[in-house]
């Protein structure tokens, strides 16, 4: 039912993202309007200033692949240690998915060969569920194309589809007699919401011919279930052949782990080695058990420590606790996790937001690190409240205790971040600035958006008295996520190293990563 225009749109709209996401020069695109405008930058003596020469230094070969939000550490040799954010792995496997269809051959296949062709699917789930599942014939090819579209039901099939999709999928080039899928990973919907399923409800999945001989499988009609093809709804017991997966990933595995990497150089121009090594992965069915990410490191006498965000609640965006571990190298795998009195054993978190059974807030994660005059600093993203400011809070340590996680007092927030309560944000990346002698923190704004600018901050002690004091727009990618400066292994920035690096895209599962030199503003 839908028009050759919307195909048109589609198409551009695709390639817009493309464009987005794929182009390695610098800017693109420019805004498109003034809703969507950078802000002028703000720049005074201190603000790093990002040169040109910035360069993308890894992209993922697959949608398994990715990084995110890395430690990295230059090395007195001349090396880089970097710990990134990678995809998690599986403690069991996914069942087979359910059958939605009745008794019956349903009349298949049908094809949909000609510009405009089009099947759809309406269908009331009792249960959330992740993937939706159709089997697809490609007659004899495998360059048939289609595109896939998931709506909630809105009063009938015409309102539904002009309506806006909740979760999109290009399946290109599939393999004949395939069983494509929908799910919350693929379609990015989990990433722009944080829920890994699809909640319970009446939906529709629409699906449209990009090119090729696409179409679907015939079999009985279900409870529930109406189709259509081409626009027209079946009659009697005609239906495509479909099955639901109810069973997340996260529900037999976990979603993020921590791997170890060096570069051969302490450039943008590096090389990243080919070793595999799990440096922190989570403990099974304990307090970390669904991920362990956006790690922080640093060396304290004979030991590396890392802290990162981990949580036993599957949605990525609720309930996180802040965890440590150490090993006596950087590339050491299954580091040494605390356990609430010692190292080794059960996970136990160091800084929690104690949230009740009822709550599902941020909680804490996005640590930073640094050592600075026998004291530890331990800054991390701060929500226990329903209003969507996240604050950055600050545990320190005496860094000669070795049971330091024991120790840890509580200085609350000190970076306020109200101001940018209707903005995305990310957590701040923090750094004692050797040469300015100060702390200074830096996060993206708008991370989702065009208009992707970073905040600066400043503070002399690095406890009272942090200030904004710049934004930073020029040669920077728009959308960047996770910015980090990379500094030595006591966390501070030197004046031999200046560089930054963040991820950005639009998909997580496609995320590059960037990194720029700078010069701080005199």
């Amino acid at each position: 039912m839908k028009k050759l225009v919307f195909s048109i749109q589609v198409f551009i709209v695709t390639l817009l993202a493309v464009q987005l996401t794929s182009c390695e020069g610098f800017p693109g695109p420019e805004p498109i309007s003034e809703q969507y405008a950078r802000p002028e930058e703000v720049i005074v003596p201190g603000v790093p200033v990002v040169k040109g020469d910035g360069k993308s230094i890894y992209q993922p070969a697959s949608s398994s692949d990715f990084r995110y939000a890395a430690a990295m550490i230059a090395n007195s040799n001349g090396t880089m240690s970097a710990w990134f954010s990678t995809p998690g792995g599986t403690t069991g496997s996914l069942p087979a998915a359910t059958s939605l269809n009745g008794s019956g051959d349903g009349g298949g296949p049908y094809p949909m060969h000609s510009n405009g062709n089009s099947g759809a699917i309406k269908y009331t789930f009792n249960q959330s569920f992740y993937g939706w599942i159709v089997d697809c014939p490609g007659w004899s090819t495998n360059t048939a194309c289609f595109h896939w579209e998931l709506y909630q039901w809105n009063d009938n099939y015409i309102s539904t589809v002009s309506g806006t999709p909740i979760a999109q999928y290009d399946h290109m080039n599939y393999a004949d007699n395939s069983s494509l899928e929908i799910n919350t990973n693929n379609s990015g919907y989990a990433d722009e919401t944080g829920n890994v399923k699809f909640p319970a409800g009446t939906y529709l999945l629409y699906m449209e011919r990009i090119s090729g001989t696409p179409g679907c499988w015939g079999a009985g009609i279900g409870e529930n279930m109406t189709v259509w093809h081409n626009g027209t709804e079946l009659s009697g017991t005609q239906a495509f052949w479909t099955k639901v997966q109810y069973v997340s990933p996260a529900d037999v595995g976990y979603s993020a782990q921590i791997r170890y990497y060096t570069a051969s150089s302490v450039t943008n121009d590096l090389t990243w080695s080919e070793d595999d090594i799990v440096a922190v992965a989570p403990t099974d069915k304990k307090a970390d058990s669904y991920y362990a990410k956006d790690p922080a490191v640093v060396k304290i006498g004979d030991y590396y420590y890392m802290v990162y965000t981990g949580s036993t609640t599957v949605v990525e965006t609720t309930d996180n606790e802040l965890f440590v571990a150490r090993s006596a190298t950087p590339d050491g795998e299954n580091w040494e996790k605390w356990n609430g009195t010692g190292w080794g054993g059960d996970p136990a978190a160091i800084v929690s937001a104690n949230l009740t059974a009822e709550e599902t807030f941020f909680g804490v994660g996005e640590a930073s690190l640094i050592v600075k005059d026998g004291q530890i600093y331990l800054y991390y993203t701060y929500n226990d409240q329903a209003i969507d400011v996240y604050d950055i809070h600050l545990a320190t340590a005496n860094a000669s205790d070795s049971n330091w996680p024991a120790a840890l007092s509580d200085k609350g927030k000190v970076i306020d971040r109200n101001k940018f309560a209707a903005n995305s944000v990310s957590g701040c990346d923090v750094k004692y600035v050797e040469e300015l002698n100060c702390f200074q923190a830096i996060h993206g704004v708008n991370v989702n958006e065009v208009n992707t600018y970073l905040a600066i901050w400043q503070s002399t002690d690095g406890i009272t008295g942090w200030e904004q004091i710049g934004i930073v727009t020029d040669n920077t990618r728009v959308r960047l996520k996770y910015p980090r400066v990379v500094g030595n292994d006591q966390g501070h920035v030197t004046s031999a190293v200046h560089l930054l690096t963040y991820q950005y895209g639009i998909s997580r599962s496609s995320w590059r990563t960037w990194m720029s030199s700078y010069q701080y503003a005199e």
